[in-house]
């Protein structure tokens, strides 16, 4: 293994811990704002005589489709997840890998962007018996395969969709393919990510006059993100060297991923009886907005889901039947496996407090036993050693990784 820069990381590099739960309270109160006044909104624009939900017009034979499409998208990113454990975690059950892909469905919905879903994942798997190391590379893996699915995808659809929507898959691929980029030289030169953020952080110091207070955090999170960059170039390549046909199975359950998102908006069409478009017309369009929305800067894309929903079907849905149409399709492709994911997180959490709060009665001190456990790499206290960062750490893994997550959710 090549020799990897000495650096620790402590806690609070990103800030104070009132500031991360205050941010994951404001998404969520955004995200429910958000949600509850575009429907309000879509509702109120239904105008008397217009064609309008009836419960006669609904085609029940498709909601029976719907419910047995609706596992497939998690049952294929859990199943990607166990892949990728497979390879850098022997041992690590299903169970585990679902529930991780329930929480990321939790905490994205909460996040702009979808950037808190990898804290989620990272924490079951860890719960799991997963390093914190080797569960964040297993995340970026999973988010590579995702990314490279969409490349294809995208490009594909330049070539085939109309020119409408080409143009539109057009724009919406540059973001993909800076990431996948950039993603690419973090797994081939770790080093030039820690010359550039060194050299950066010099440069800022120069010319800005900032206090020491701030420079100082901004040098513990360019410390943070070069250790993720390593832990990732790491794990990655040791996954490569034995599980090439892993990350095969992981861009194909990607593609899985994508098409049974854009197959349940087919579904819920003909659930409410609209029959005017092809199946063909309906997963072009929901590959675009799938492009268009996944890195929407609201939580959980809401509001944009909703608006760039309802105007890209306008030629398909009835405008008196486009609400319920952006409701359902939302409640099949977000609502369901977030909340579960939620559900499973908050139940996790309140069984690890449970266990601390025993173990402080029978006088352990669980924060005691984190800071003088074997050092894990973990995003609270990153070391680097020339030994194998993805050893499994002393102690228990739920005690090691829940003050950090109580410390920021």
């Amino acid at each position: 293994m090549k020799h990897r820069p000495q650096m620790r990381v402590q806690a609070g590099a990103f800030g104070s811990t009132r500031t991360h739960r205050v941010k994951l309270a404001l998404g969520s109160i955004v995200f429910l704002l958000l949600t509850a006044s575009i429907f309000l909104y879509q509702f109120s624009l239904i105008e008397h005589g217009e064609e309008s939900f009836t419960w006669g017009g609904l085609r029940f034979e498709y909601l029976w489709l719907m419910l047995l499409c609706l596992p497939f998208d998690t049952l294929a990113s859990g199943l990607r997840i166990w892949l990728v454990c497979h390879v850098l975690q022997p041992g690590t059950g299903f169970w585990t890998c679902l529930k991780a892909e329930w929480a990321n469905a939790g905490i994205a919905m909460l996040t702009p962007s979808q950037t808190g879903g990898g804290f989620g994942q990272i924490y079951m798997l860890h719960r799991g018996g997963v390093t914190v190391s080797t569960a964040t590379t297993i995340s970026l893996i999973t988010f590579l395969g995702t990314m490279v699915s969409l490349l294809v995808l995208g490009f594909y659809s330049v070539l085939i969709s109309s020119a409408s929507l080409s143009s539109l898959f057009s724009v919406a691929i540059w973001p993909l393919t800076i990431i996948v980029g950039l993603m690419t030289a973090a797994l081939l030169w770790p080093g030039a990510f820690r010359v550039a953020a060194s050299h950066a952080l010099k440069a800022y110091r120069r010319i800005s006059n900032t206090p020491e207070s701030l420079q100082g955090r901004m040098e513990l999170a360019a410390a943070r993100l070069i250790a993720l960059v390593y832990d990732y170039h790491d794990g990655t390549w040791r996954f490569i060297r034995t599980g090439k046909a892993q990350f095969a199975g992981v861009c194909l359950l990607s593609f899985v991923f994508i098409l049974a998102r854009c197959l349940m908006a087919f579904l819920c069409l003909r659930f409410l009886g609209i029959g005017n478009s092809t199946l063909a017309e309906v997963l072009q369009i929901q590959m675009a907005l799938l492009f268009l929305l996944y890195f929407a800067p609201t939580p959980g894309s809401s509001g944009l889901a909703e608006v760039f929903s309802l105007s890209a079907m306008a030629a398909i849905v009835p405008a008196g039947l486009a609400p319920y149409y952006n409701l359902i399709w939302r409640t099949f492709t977000v609502y369901l496996s977030a909340v579960i994911g939620l559900l499973f997180l908050a139940l996790t959490l309140l069984r690890d407090t449970r266990s601390i709060f025993q173990r402080r009665n029978l006088g352990l001190n669980p924060k005691n036993q984190i800071e003088h456990s074997q050092p894990m790499g973990d995003p609270v206290n990153i070391g680097f050693s020339d030994g194998n960062p993805h050893e499994p750490a002393a102690g228990r893994p739920e005690l090691q990784l829940l003050h950090y997550v109580q410390e920021t959710w």
